[in-house]
């Protein structure tokens, strides 16, 4: 390295602005109280840690007929890097007995969607709902390795690594409250 030469940090880029994406929930949030409207206790179950941000925006924009029961799972594939393992961790997967039960699962981002088929498909064997939705605050289908999709979207992107509102890089920008594109070689 040349003295006084700089080393390159990362780079940020914001991609989409908190006003953005507050007016993409409401309508997803009316999207999908429309179709829980007459469903009877329904369940929503968070998918930690990632999911937090955009979990707690979307339940205060539901409506339905009884009051929401909320649950959460922390599950991940991803660990301290910027791609999936490959490998689902679940270490906390502690759910109270939800069998029969209209589920609704909210995930942060579906990539190679692992992490979501693993978890949709442990609710199926586990609970037999009455029915088994999934809404994703990001959905980046070019990444996909498994057959899954969500039925409810905030935002499709491209192959980026994105962080904030809730999305991490080693744990930490989740506070962000917009959602930008990392280039950690800036």
């Amino acid at each position: 390295m040349v003295t006084g030469e700089k080393t390159a940090g990362p780079k940020i880029t914001e991609l989409y602005s908190a006003d953005k994406i507050q007016k993409r929930i409401i309508e997803l949030g009316k999207t999908i109280s429309d179709e829980y409207k007459d469903v009877e206790e329904l369940v929503v179950i968070g998918v930690m840690k990632g999911a937090l941000v955009f979990f707690a925006d979307l339940v205060r924009q539901l409506k339905t007929k009884d009051p929401l029961q909320m649950e959460f799972v922390r599950l991940s594939s991803y660990g301290s890097a910027t791609e999936s393992s490959g490998h689902v961790q679940a270490p906390y997967l502690d759910l109270p007995n939800i069998s029969n039960r209209h589920i609704l699962v909210v995930e942060d981002i579906i990539d190679s969607g692992r992490t979501a088929k693993f978890f949709m498909d442990y609710l199926e064997g586990q609970f037999h709902p009455a029915s088994l939705k999934l809404a994703c605050f990001l959905d980046k289908p070019s990444r996909r390795v498994v057959d899954i999709n969500a039925d409810y979207v905030g935002f499709t992107i491209d192959d980026l690594f994105v962080i904030g509102y809730g999305l991490d890089y080693d744990e930490k920008y989740r506070e962000l409250p917009f959602l930008a594109e990392l280039d950690l070689n800036g």
